[in-house]
């Protein structure tokens, strides 16, 4: 497995590599200081996962988060970040990344959300659930969903990837992918995070391969935040 650690403070990249180092047979850790040594490191040899600083010198924020899974499609990519703003959250899984850690969360949080992510889950902090909760009644509704979309909207929210869909509704991947797509639109979503959170009655969110979002952020310990 081989684990790209991205953080424009070498310390905190040190501190890092430090910690995981044992933690997987065969790991091999490569730390990068800014955007450019990334994109180097990521062409240099395909990786499994990448640790990024939201704040990394070039990323370009959520966009740059955009366009590395674009380029990367196999790579699972953890955000992390010193905000716990809802719509940073939201944008940065909207640009496709598994995991939103806050840096002043503890160790074995990063541990716990690298699990869940290798586990094919997405990870957010609780700031999530609040959001949903907040969000105003006239949000987009899943009322317009047919009864086949909501079945797949449910077994969504217990984290069922589309090919488990597919086999527990009898049908084929591209006809998941299709309602996905409907459910996406009827909600104004990007992405099947966004669409649990959008979709409603999901307060706390649901739990994804073991993870309750709400529960993501523990209070104590802390690794890398800047002054």
């Amino acid at each position: 497995m081989r684990v790209v650690i991205a953080h424009r403070f070498a310390l905190v990249g040190q501190a890092l590599a430090g910690m995981l180092t044992g933690r997987a047979p065969e790991q091999d850790l490569v730390q990068a200081g800014g955007a450019a040594e990334l994109d180097q490191s990521l062409r240099a040899a395909p990786a499994d996962m990448l640790l990024v600083d939201l704040a990394l010198g070039g990323l370009g924020g959520t966009e740059g988060l955009q366009r590395l899974r674009q380029e990367h499609l196999a790579l699972r990519i953890i955000v992390l970040a010193e905000t716990d703003d809802p719509a940073t959250i939201l944008a940065c899984l909207a640009a496709g990344v598994h995991g939103y850690v806050l840096q002043s969360g503890s160790m074995s949080e990063l541990l716990r959300a690298i699990d869940i992510v290798e586990g094919g889950g997405v990870f957010a902090p609780a700031t999530l659930a609040t959001m949903s909760r907040a969000t105003p009644p006239s949000r987009p509704s899943p009322s317009s969903l047919t009864e086949r979309q909501r079945e797949v909207l449910r077994l969504l929210s217990v984290g069922r990837p589309t090919k488990a869909i597919a086999r527990e509704l009898g049908v084929a991947v591209g006809t998941v992918k299709v309602h996905l797509a409907a459910i996406y639109r009827a909600l104004g979503a990007t992405n099947r995070v966004e669409a649990l959170v959008k979709a409603g009655g999901l307060p706390p969110l649901p739990a994804i391969k073991g993870a309750m979002l709400r529960g993501a952020v523990p209070h104590g310990g802390a690794f890398g935040r800047a002054a």
